[in-house]
């Protein structure tokens, strides 16, 4: 059998269903025979394996790991494809993806990033969310070079990844932060539009807006330490995130939208869903840069992998 060509990483917890349906839709690919799948599993020992397709599998069991960056280094220190393709516990690639993905690598792109459509879009709070988080790359997302590619499901080439060596799981806490020194070293990113997955939201506000918040004071704190930021550096931009984080974000969320006409309706209707979750967000930014990280990575991670995402619209 001939080296995978991508392995894609996946961090599974206790939301046995859904991960298992994204193993089922890893294993429809139709690239199957090129890809491996590195499941990581942070589920307590003793646990029932998930059940893997046929395809080939590397699965990890390790439930001492606390942090989502440290899970994610562990997916990659496995993986033997070239590209590095992470695919959350809650987002079902299409049936080409990984074929999609393979081919947009051939390229010179160090990073690639997917398109998004919505996993459980009879809720308005998930419409609505999916927009928020996603924005500029939801379907019908622009294919070509882009400065930043989406977040938390994205694809690397490896070497790339282990360039950074120990320093790599405090980068894969948050994509952003990785995107930004990939950026500054004038290392180019894609946003491939046909690799299309689909992304099972959060359908209630409170719940989007307490993940948002963990998210966003990572993201803060991770950013400030990576690159060394001052003092007066993290006080300005903590002072000023509350502000001017929600408006940055709101501009560039409109600003994306220009020859998508086919969303203007969802962003219209869920301004109200995505004010408040970019407010809640902007708390959380701001009190990464001025006090830290605090115990938001574990917060983090629980929202990311235990909590549940169906429920009433």
């Amino acid at each position: 059998m001939s080296d995978p060509q991508l392995s894609a990483v996946l961090v599974v917890g206790s939301q046995r269903a859904r991960a298992q349906r994204v193993l089922d839709a890893l294993g429809a690919q139709t690239a199957a025979t090129s890809i491996e799948v590195v499941v990581v599993d942070l589920a307590p020992r003793g646990t029932p394996r998930l059940e893997p397709p046929s395809l080939r599998i590397v699965y990890i069991s390790r439930p001492d790991i606390d942090r989502w960056g440290a899970a994610r280094t562990a997916g990659v220190r496995q993986a033997s494809g070239p590209i590095v393709a992470f695919i959350e516990d809650h987002c079902f690639p299409g049936r080409d993806w990984a074929e999609i993905v393979i081919e947009a690598h051939r390229g010179p792109w160090a990073a690639v990033g997917y398109a998004f459509t919505n996993a459980n879009p009879e809720s308005y709070v998930s419409r609505s969310s999916l927009l928020a988080r996603y924005g500029r790359f939801v379907h019908p997302a622009r294919r070509g070079p882009a400065h930043l590619v989406g977040g938390n499901n994205v694809s690397y080439k490896r070497e790339v990844l282990l360039q950074y060596g120990p320093a790599l799981e405090t980068l894969l806490t948050i994509d952003f932060n990785l995107q930004e020194l990939l950026a500054k070293r004038g290392m180019p990113m894609f946003v491939e539009a046909r690799a299309l997955a689909a992304h099972q939201n959060f359908t209630s506000v409170i719940s989007d807006c307490r993940t948002g918040h963990a998210y966003c004071r990572l993201l803060a704190a991770r950013r400030a330490e990576t690159q060394s930021w001052s003092t007066v550096r993290r006080v300005a931009y903590g002072l000023g995130a509350p502000l001017g984080s929600p408006t940055i974000r709101l501009a560039r969320l409109l600003r994306g939208l220009g020859g998508r006409r086919v969303l203007w309706p969802v962003v219209v209707t869920g301004l109200p869903v995505i004010i408040v979750v970019y407010l809640a967000d902007a708390v959380g930014e701001s009190l990464g840069y001025l006090l830290g990280a605090g115990a938001s990575e574990r917060e983090a991670l629980r929202w990311e992998l235990e909590m549940d995402r169906t429920g009433p619209a």
